[in-house]
């Protein structure tokens, strides 16, 4: 089940993201944290953190950027949406990968809205990917792969920890891939964007530092899949 953390260190506005939770998800499990330290200390007796954070960015003793920071450390996949005053913050915040800003004071809808999608993100990207390495079967989380490469009818599924070579095309892929994540950027790869860093005119350059090409034939639909890519998961 998908869980949700607030770390909001206000408590009206602790409870008003608390009702406003329920009254979409009445059984979601939700806890309540007043700073950083205290999430982070929390987390540690957990075997898994939290799918979603609610993460205020002024918090007394260490900020909630520093806070997602460690967070991201400890769970790469982890869904954080920033609560804040400034709009300033949202250029401070890129390293912590952030899913999307909510503007405080905090309106219903639009909040409701984006944990809607941050829900449906997060089921989305659990889903597995099937196949086959001769006669045995693997499944990897959608949300752990980086790219697919091709060559000569092998298809090479780039995870950030482990690289798997099985038969098939690129363009057979497609159907079983979700576009809101995957862009086809060239004849032989095809990327998840939430691991693009930049996209250039010739290349995208991965969070890992590695540049995967960009071709003429897909240049103006990766351009305009990663921008309805972005406008989705940033600030409404």
């Amino acid at each position: 089940m998908l869980s949700v953390a607030i770390c909001e260190d206000n408590v009206p506005v602790q409870s008003q993201l608390e009702n406003y939770i329920h009254e979409l998800y009445s059984s979601c499990p939700v806890e309540v944290f007043s700073s950083g330290e205290e999430l982070l200390s929390g987390l540690e007796g957990k075997e898994r953190g939290f799918s979603i954070y609610l993460m205020d960015i002024s918090l007394p003793g260490i900020s909630g950027i520093e806070t997602a920071i460690s967070i991201r450390t400890r769970d790469p996949y982890a869904l954080i949406l920033y609560i804040t005053d400034y709009r300033e913050y949202v250029y401070q915040v890129f390293e912590t990968l952030p899913y999307r800003f909510i503007l405080k004071p905090v309106d219903k809808s639009v909040f409701q809205k984006a944990l809607s999608d941050a829900m449906n993100y997060c089921t989305d990207r659990n889903k597995m990917f099937l196949f086959h390495i001769d006669r045995t079967q693997y499944q990897i989380p959608l949300q752990e792969i980086v790219y697919f490469e091709s060559h000569l009818r092998r298809i090479t599924l780039h995870t950030q920890k482990e690289s798997y070579t099985f038969y098939g095309r690129l363009q057979d892929l497609t159907a079983r891939l979700n576009h809101m994540f995957f862009v086809r950027t060239h004849t032989s790869y095809i990327v998840n964007m939430d691991y693009i860093r930049v996209v250039r005119e010739t290349e995208t350059e991965l969070q890992n530092g590695e540049h995967i090409p960009v071709s003429r034939k897909y240049r103006a639909s990766v351009r305009a899949e990663h921008l309805k890519y972005m406008k989705w998961r940033t600030m409404q």
